[in-house]
């Protein structure tokens, strides 16, 4: 499952090691912002994608083989 707002490491699949986090945008429908970066603060070499909506974000994450390990609600972010 995609979680929007939460911070995840992509476990497998292309860029793997990397950060993710998906902004859900104020349009009508919803369009996504996908943020990657090296470092969970999203600080270090990062890059942005954007989707037009909810199935073309599933699509993003199914061409990309992606895998995300999310931070669960609550957990700290280790350093």
């Amino acid at each position: 499952m995609i979680r929007v707002g939460v911070v995840g490491r992509i476990a497998s699949g292309d860029e793997q090691g990397r950060y993710v986090l998906i902004k859900e945008l104020p349009d009508v429908p919803p369009s996504y912002l996908i943020l990657t970066a090296a470092d969970s603060d999203f600080q270090t070499a990062g890059g942005d994608s954007w989707v037009e909506d909810e199935a073309s974000l599933q699509q993003f994450f199914d061409e990309a083989r992606w895998v995300v390990a999310w931070r669960q609600e609550g957990e700290e972010k280790q350093s």
